[in-house]
């Protein structure tokens, strides 16, 4: 346990009054505190890695907590936990900051009681090694959820190698950070990295690091995403992106713990967990030549698939009713709930796109709806891609078209942008004469503001 004369904490909010209590609580506790209500001169302070703990608000103005939390954690690596505080508190917010490396969230309002607990749990690191409230981001209760459920537990009690296996928009990434957090590692770094982002080039200095002059361009040095996950874990995303010049360098960091910094022959000692992800089958990658049996071998030590959506159907209309809350209060809809055709329609729908196409459906639904209860006529389902269409009929009655489907819809999102073609048109993701088109061949009256 820190002794308390020797912690510093850091208070970044734009609110007085959060400011002044907080400061009063803790400094009452005996900690040594600072407070700032400007963001810039909040992350100026943060980046100097003096202090122990850092408070900080979500929304600020000119730079927002999340973006904060992003450089200090992600970019810079700064030691001090993060306490997020916020007064829109929701699950995907709280997995975005979990994922960049915040230690926890306060929701406003909050009283002392809570304010100490939180600080005692993270300069304590007391936090629930084990706790259940990682697990409580996985929505649905079917056999495969809750299978799902005890894997992760059983996972995070032990430092395997893992490979996450899984159609895009499965929550593979979520699946990571879950045992993450509940593993012995919970209050060091997760390293998330995006290989499918990083140019072949880039990839190598990315995850090893650099030295001042390595390359044309590298003025200082830096420490790659292995350092930074040091004692903690570091996610690779789509590794069937690396090439197979880094993947042999990847393996030897695998077998000898150490890595080398790009323009360096000098070897650094990492203490890192590897938790990698992809949505190809790396067994035919192996056939094609595009990725190495000997490193598929070391990173899937324990092998995990993610099941897509229309193989456990029973969760669709739970995970569609959470996020369903979330955006209704978020964007001030009138839905308040799904009439059973619209329930029919999304348990029926092979969902591509899967837990993220779900998702945004629910959004464009609270966005778009004019009405508390949604009826079959207001879901249109085009995945991630929003110049794809797919059917929308209900395959239970048989009784709605996909012409009127799309008549309707389009009749909505015209009203819905004042009858403005451009607007419309980019929406609905098609050109603006094909959209004059189909406003004509459907007999739909523009009402002119």
């Amino acid at each position: 346990m820190v002794k308390k004369k020797d912690t510093s904490i850091l208070i970044i909010d734009d609110e007085k009054s959060i400011l002044d209590g907080c400061r009063q609580i803790l400094s009452r506790m005996g900690y040594s505190v600072e407070i700032t209500d400007n963001a810039e001169t909040g992350l100026k302070k943060a980046l100097s890695n003096i202090y122990d703990l850092i408070l900080l608000d979500i929304r600020l103005p000119n730079i927002g907590g999340i973006e904060i939390l992003k450089r200090l954690k992600i970019d810079n690596n700064i030691h001090a936990k993060i306490i997020m505080i916020t007064a829109y508190g929701t699950i995907p917010l709280t997995v975005e900051a979990m994922r960049l490396g915040a230690f926890n969230f306060l929701t406003k309002p909050f009283d002392s009681n809570e304010l100490k607990r939180a600080v005692k749990e993270a300069l304590g690191q007391k936090k629930a090694r084990y706790s259940e409230e990682p697990l409580s981001m996985f929505i649905g209760n079917s056999d495969y959820m809750l299978e799902l459920k005890d894997t992760i537990k059983r996972l995070a009690k032990t430092d395997s190698t893992i490979l996450i296996t899984g159609e895009s928009g499965t929550g593979k990434e979520l699946v990571a950070h879950t045992i993450h957090a509940l593993s012995k590692r919970f209050s060091k770094p997760f390293v998330p990295v995006d290989c499918s982002s990083l140019a072949e080039n880039l990839i190598e200095s990315e995850l090893f690091g650099h030295v001042k002059g390595a390359f044309s361009g590298a003025y200082e040095g830096r420490d790659g995403r292995f350092q930074m996950a040091d004692k903690g874990t570091l996610f690779l995303d789509e590794i069937s992106n690396i090439g197979l010049n880094t993947q042999a360098k990847l393996l030897r960091v695998l077998q000898e713990r150490e890595i080398y910094k790009v323009g360096s022959s000098i070897p650094e000692k990492i203490d890192v967990r590897l938790i990698s992800a992809t949505n190809k089958d790396l067994r035919e990658e192996i056939k094609k030549g595009a990725f190495r049996d000997d490193l598929f071998y070391r990173i899937s030590v324990v092998p995990i698939h993610i099941k897509p959506l229309r193989e456990h159907r029973n969760d669709i209309i739970p995970i569609a009713l959470h996020y369903l809350a979330i955006y209704k209060e978020k964007y001030n809809s009138p839905v308040r709930s799904l009439s059973e055709e619209a329930k029919k329609s999304l348990i029926s729908y092979t969902w591509p796109g899967n837990i993220r196409e779900l998702k945004n459906t629910m959004e464009r639904l609270c966005v778009m709806c004019d009405n508390e209860t949604v009826k079959l006529s207001d879901i249109l389902y085009y995945g991630q891609d929003t110049t794809a269409k797919a059917p929308v009929i209900n395959p239970f009655s048989g009784k709605m078209t996909l012409v009127d489907v799309e008549k309707e819809h389009i009749k909505k999102v015209l009203r819905h942008f004042d009858f403005q073609i451009n607007k419309t048109a980019n929406f609905l993701g098609i050109d603006r004469k094909t959209l004059r088109t189909k406003i004509r061949n459907y007999g739909i009256k523009i009402e002119r503001k």
